[in-house]
């Protein structure tokens, strides 16, 4: 079984107010989605939509008028998924955004809240 999904180009840029074409992925297997809301240490509040296939694992990070797309990586531990220099990083209620040009600390730490 298939799974098409369909993004919004905006998606998978960071720039706030582009506008937002329609992107479709046919990737195999059948699709779970889930959706977290984080409050974190910059004050920004991040929604997290997680995208999990058999073979592929995406979260949609948003933020404000700003969403990326990131793809699921190997981790020792939590999920862990990259975009760039960027990495959301979550286990359990908690997750990490670091920029790995900027070393291992994370640049923002958050905790899960209801929507």
């Amino acid at each position: 079984m298939k799974t098409c999904l369909v993004l919004a180009a905006a998606t998978l840029a960071s720039v706030a107010g582009a506008k937002a074409d329609p992107l479709t992925l046919d990737l195999p297997g059948a699709a779970e989605r889930r959706s977290f809301a984080y409050q974190c240490s910059d004050d920004v509040r991040r929604v997290v939509e997680y995208v999990n296939l058999p073979d592929n694992d995406l979260a949609i990070v948003e933020a404000g008028n700003s969403r990326r797309l990131f793809v699921g990586v190997i981790s020792a531990s939590g999920a862990k998924y990259a975009a760039g220099s960027s990495v959301w990083w979550s286990k359990g209620g908690e997750a990490s955004l670091l920029d790995v040009t900027k070393g291992d600390a994370p640049v923002v730490e958050c905790q899960q809240v209801r929507k």
